[in-house]
């Protein structure tokens, strides 16, 4: 028997919300819902890509990122409410790129693979709904890497909090605070830095009163958006 609720809730996910009620029920009929605890592992690097999941809801996280051989690690992205992960996989067949990580209390579904290759080969409205996804991933994935490759440390972690900013944050009255709880040595993970360096430019950032950090909870607050825009930006020529 169909699940008409988690039919009906698929159909809220931005990347699912112009299928058919047919197709949505097939997706349905393939998928169940998982709520891991808080750190749970959802897969590891070189896993089978056995499904897509999408979050559903809760206040949690889902980081997914990459290790590697010095026990550093690389945090690919954060995925909240409403988004999709673990379609790269699927898709090409190949093992998983990165871990997947549940930070805080999420609720999820589990897509079977077979199911959503299935709707994606017959239903032209995934298809470019996971065409216009990617595309939106790749892009980021192209300004990370030029980041990298030519922009200093300071104004490579000021996009990352402006990117953060706009993605998924609160406002409070002490500013404009990241939703997700951020460990300087997660900010250090974004980067590909070493955490005294995160907290060498957080730290001069506080004293110009850019931002401020609750080391207790883990929250950075922006205070001044428009200045961190600024060292976001990069320095100006002949400076």
């Amino acid at each position: 028997m169909s699940d008409t609720r988690l039919a009906e809730e698929l159909g809220r996910i931005a990347l699912l919300k112009d299928l058919p009620a047919p197709a949505l029920a097939r997706l349905a009929d393939g998928a169940r819902r998982v709520a891991p605890p808080d750190g749970a592992p959802l897969f590891s690097q070189g896993d089978p890509p056995d499904a897509v999941y999408a979050v559903l809801e809760g206040r949690g996280r889902v980081r997914v990122g990459a290790p590697d051989n010095a026990a550093k690690r690389l945090m690919v992205e954060v995925f909240r409410a409403g988004d999709v992960f673990g379609e790269i996989g699927v898709l090409d067949g190949a093992t998983r790129s990165a871990d997947a990580v549940v930070i805080g209390e999420v609720k999820l579904v589990r897509i079977a693979a077979p199911v959503f290759l299935e709707t994606a080969e017959t239903e032209p409205a995934l298809g470019l709904a996971l065409a216009r996804l990617l595309s939106v991933r790749l892009r980021r994935t192209f300004g990370l890497l030029q980041d990298a490759t030519f922009a200093p440390l300071e104004v490579r972690l000021a996009r990352q909090v402006m990117y953060l900013l706009k993605a998924d944050s609160v406002k409070t009255e002490k500013g404009t605070r990241l939703a997700a709880r951020f460990r300087q040595g997660d900010l250090a993970d974004l980067l590909g830095a070493t955490t005294r360096s995160i907290i060498s430019i957080l730290n001069a950032w506080r004293a110009a009163n850019l931002v401020a950090y609750d080391t207790e909870k883990a929250f950075l607050f922006v205070l001044d958006e428009a200045g961190l825009a600024a060292v976001a930006a990069g320095p100006r020529d002949g400076t």
